[in-house]
């Protein structure tokens, strides 16, 4: 089942994100997923060309 993913526009404000949440460092220059433990957290994606950055939104409501 996929998740929904919530764009994040910037790479510096995704990995800051990512940080908060307790992530160490991640390589922003290659797609993948991203998990702390057992939690699907965000991906990395190659969108034509380009990479993007997502967050699982129900990560974002999560205090």
């Amino acid at each position: 089942m996929e998740r929904s993913l919530v764009e994040i526009g910037s790479p510096v404000l995704f990995e800051e994100y990512l940080q908060s949440l307790g992530v160490g460092t991640v390589p922003l220059d290659q797609e993948g997923e991203i998990y702390l433990q057992e939690r699907h957290l965000a991906a990395i994606r190659r969108v034509q060309g380009e990479l993007r950055y997502y967050l699982c939104a129900t990560e974002l409501t999560r205090s």
